[in-house]
């Protein structure tokens, strides 16, 4: 794949060997560990990428002076170190990788729920000491007991079928995930957290840390569990309030905790570490080889794509899309955006309104759609701006800015084809112009019409649309000019219209190579020929 010409990225926290030298294959790479903040806020203006984990803190000052940064890459799931609403507002492109460590995560879940609820670091450290004993390691089975889930997304799904194999009885709380997905992971769903506190005999918690969840669960909370509950977290500090569990443990109503991430971090003591019964690790749930390699090649993969102006799957200040939506998008992300550059290349006016609609079946989600419109958008205004980069973050903001209003419209009409997007542009001077496109086979994107002229043709390479009056003579004329130049016509397409009184009619030029000025300067001599533009897709 071709490289990165004068960009650079900057690798700012432990990353593996095999994730470098991919990112060094298609641009160039810094890797510089353990910056000081002052060090970071000089070096970081000659960067358009960075790849960090958690300790690299993204806030406004740093992105102040990121004066050409275009991507952060967060290798792994959490975000409370980057400043997502003012990279937003800057055009900054935020991505992590939710996938890559959810395993391991939901694995050390299950391995702090069996440590602590059989007491093995505590017993490990009796026997290394000298003594012998059982009757104070008593513990409990997780056969036939109640595991209640408090978030079930990605890695609470996976824990709730871990814990189904121990034939423990589940049930969750979480009300932002549908009903279908509590069905499909053969989960209870419970309406209330209250309602799952009471039933549980065993608690993980599975949620980011935000202004509703910090201190999710505290004193009150702790008084309605059963006595003997015991808890988990290996999701983010503070869900569950270190201070409750501390007087929960000691008055003796939480028998055990299992804590793999602490409010403060790092840390040399805490009031928990004085407790035999908790179990404590320093936030181990994505430390594995596999997580480490998967979160590292995934990371690249994003701010790579992110630089080469692609859709970056995993960007969390765009609208998100599965790895399904993903895999099913992908031809229609890529027709959508020519469908923007061929408007902009043969249009070039100025825009106040742009509707697009998806017709048929295949894109019937508003999230999907609203994703093909940002795409759109970007084609649209890419290298019409003075603002710099327009990319899929801030192209939304950018046409609100200039004052562009934009429609996503779903219909399951579609006329003659599976699925049709049809983009509407509204201009200065109230014309409408319109370009539609549809997709062949799940994989081939096809144009099938420009402006009032019904034209089917492969959006890619090099092209030139001409305009002209449809009489005899021209196409073969305009073909002659162009070969005396040495440039080849690959290709060819023409249209004449519906009930065009007017008998004008396009032509599509596939070329070779660039078309020399002096081509074009010569076919326009011909009256015939109303304009040509040239297109790159």
């Amino acid at each position: 794949m071709e490289r990165l010409e004068g960009v650079k990225v900057l690798v700012a926290e432990l990353m593996l060997d095999d994730a470098i030298e991919q990112l060094a294959a298609a641009c160039a790479v810094d890797v510089k560990y353990q910056l000081s903040r002052e060090e970071l806020l000089a070096a970081i203006p000659e960067y358009q990428g960075i790849v960090v984990r958690s300790e690299t803190l993204i806030d406004k000052d740093f992105l102040d002076a990121a004066v050409n940064l275009r991507i952060v890459g967060r290798a792994g799931s959490g975000l409370d170190n980057v400043d997502v609403p003012y990279a937003t507002q800057r055009g900054v492109i935020v991505c992590n990788t939710p996938e890559s460590n959810v395993i391991s995560a939901a694995e050390h879940t299950l391995g702090l729920l069996l440590a602590s609820s059989r007491n093995i670091p505590w017993a490990d450290r009796f026997i290394k000491s000298g003594a012998w004993g059982r009757k104070q390691f008593e513990g409990s089975e997780l056969y036939g007991k109640t595991l209640g889930i408090i978030g079930l997304g990605r890695i609470g799904g996976l824990v709730s079928q871990r814990a189904r194999g121990f034939a423990m009885r589940v049930i969750s709380y979480d009300p932002y995930i549908p009903d279908s997905r509590f069905t499909n992971l053969n989960v209870e769903k419970k309406r209330t957290l209250e309602e799952l506190l009471h039933e549980s005999d065993f608690i993980t918690i599975h949620t980011p840390r935000t202004k509703e969840t910090m201190n999710m669960v505290s004193d009150e909370q702790i008084a309605m569990m059963k006595p003997g509950v015991r808890l988990v977290n290996c999701a983010r500090g503070g869900l569950f309030n270190e201070e409750a569990l501390w007087r929960g443990l000691n008055d003796g109503h939480i028998a055990s905790v299992g804590i793999d991430t602490w409010m403060d971090e790092p840390q040399k003591s805490h009031p928990l570490y004085e407790f035999e019964t908790v179990v404590g690790t320093p936030h181990l749930g994505a430390s594995t080889f596999e997580a480490s390699k998967r979160v590292g090649e995934e990371v690249v993969a994003e701010v790579i794509a992110g630089l080469r102006g692609r859709i970056v799957k995993n960007a969390v200040n765009i609208p998100a899309l599965s790895d399904e939506s993903y895999a099913k998008l992908q031809a229609f992300i890529r027709l959508s955006e020519q469908m923007g550059i061929l408007y902009r290349q043969i249009r070039r006016e100025s825009v106040k309104r742009i509707e697009i609609v998806f017709a048929g079946q295949e894109i019937d989600v508003p999230a999907d759609a609203k994703i093909l419109s940002l795409v759109a958008l970007k084609g649209v205004l890419e290298g019409s701006m003075s603002r710099g980069t327009v990319n899929f973050v801030n192209a939304g903001l950018l046409a609100e800015q200039i004052g562009i209003e934009v429609k996503e419209t779903i219909s399951p009409e579609s006329g003659d084809y599976r699925n049709l997007i049809r983009m509407i542009v509204t201009e200065g001077d109230g014309t409408e112009f319109l370009v539609a496109g549809t997709v062949l086979e799940h994989k081939h994107p096809r144009i099938v019409q420009i402006g009032e002229f019904p034209i089917t043709f492969v959006p890619e390479g090099k092209l030139a649309y001409v305009p002209h009056k449809n009489v005899p003579g021209v196409i073969g004329r305009v073909g002659s000019i162009i070969g005396e130049y040495g440039v080849n016509i690959s290709r060819m397409v023409t249209s004449s219209g519906v009930n065009n009184e007017a008998r004008d009619s396009i032509m599509i030029l596939g070329v070779d190579n660039d078309l020399p000025q002096a081509a074009i300067d010569r076919c326009l001599q011909m009256d015939e020929i109303y304009e040509i533009k040239l297109i790159d897709l």
